[in-house]
């Protein structure tokens, strides 16, 4: 059976979590953290199984080999062999898989581009997969792009739930945030890491929220209107301000002295100013040569026009 019972007889949802390699990356990257994958994943789940149990089905990992030339240089053989240890580490967790796709490298003018390729195919069929067949009745969601809109949307047909984590507010796609029955930004200070890691300028609170699921209406998500996240900033030492405060009057006093002595009109009179105007406007005006193959029409031929077109039109039904 799908559903799952313990010992004292409470039935278990079952869920699977599907992680987007790629976005996950870029987000460590950007914190200078080294992730403890093998914490992630109840990391993942513990929020909601505070609140009902939870089995987890599988951890999924979709991410692509680094880009091999024919011809693999030095540098390239050294990310292939840092690649390999990684999927090696992934696939020795219990209840982990790794989905790989293919690294694309393409050439936009000057520059080369590199893109991804099935990977976001791979996860969609997966979760729409699992939700369809019944196998799942949560899904956890690492990811950002709109290309799992489609996917998100269809295994809700079939009666999932979906829970979205995604990094800050401006890192995912707003479609998706709405989608999801349950949002978590990831907390950089709570995520499990093998480092301790750099200190980022911004940190991000966790938000939760919930669209009519189990438990009633839930709370709202904030932020997704524009209201900001971020984290209160420490109080500034009242010297410091103050020393801030004198260098910004300073900037603005350097930036009116320039911008007096580019525009020298400014120091001018009104009178002064108004006639340098005219006269700029005058030397703006330029005569355009008539076309010799365009005739002028004047008022009076247009209505010599418009008079012989009366009379044609009399003529034409018996008036004259």
């Amino acid at each position: 059976s799908l559903w799952l019972t313990d010992d004292i007889g409470e039935v278990s949802l079952r869920a699977a979590i599907f992680i987007d390699g790629g976005y996950i990356q870029t987000q460590l990257k950007m914190h200078n953290i080294e992730a403890d994958y093998a914490e992630l994943s109840d990391f993942l789940l513990s929020p909601l199984r505070a609140s009902f149990p939870l089995d987890l089905l599988r951890c999924y990992y979709y991410y692509c080999a680094p880009y091999m030339s024919a011809e693999p240089t030095e540098d390239e053989l050294k990310r292939m062999e840092g690649h390999v240890k990684f999927v090696d580490q992934i696939q020795s967790l219990g209840r982990w898989a790794m989905r790989l796709g293919k690294l694309q490298k393409r050439w936009e003018g000057q520059r080369e581009v590199y893109e991804q390729k099935r990977v976001d195919v791979l996860l969609s069929v997966d979760l729409v997969r699992h939700a369809a067949a019944g196998h799942i009745q949560h899904a956890i969601l690492v990811a950002g792009d709109s290309d799992f809109v489609p996917a998100v949307e269809a295994a809700k047909e079939h009666g999932v739930t979906l829970t979205l984590w995604c990094g800050h507010y401006n890192t995912v796609n707003k479609d998706l945030i709405a989608l999801a029955d349950e949002v978590y930004i990831l907390d950089w200070k709570d995520f499990p890491r093998l480092n301790d890691g750099g200190t980022p300028e911004k940190t991000y609170r966790r938000r939760r929220r919930r669209r009519g699921g189990r438990g009633g209406q839930g709370e709202a998500l904030e932020g997704a209107s524009g209201e900001s996240t971020e984290t209160a900033a420490e109080p500034v030492p009242e010297s410091k301000a103050k020393a801030r405060n004198d260098q910004r009057e300073k900037d603005r006093e350097r930036s009116r002295e320039s911008s007096s002595n580019q525009n020298p009109r400014e120091n001018q009179s009104p009178s002064q100013n108004q006639g340098q105007v005219q006269n700029n406007h005058q030397k703006r005006i330029k005569i355009q040569p008539h076309s010799s193959n365009r005739p002028i029409t004047t008022i009076a031929a247009k209505e010599q026009q418009k008079a012989s077109w009366r009379e044609r039109l009399r003529r034409l039904a018996g008036l004259s």
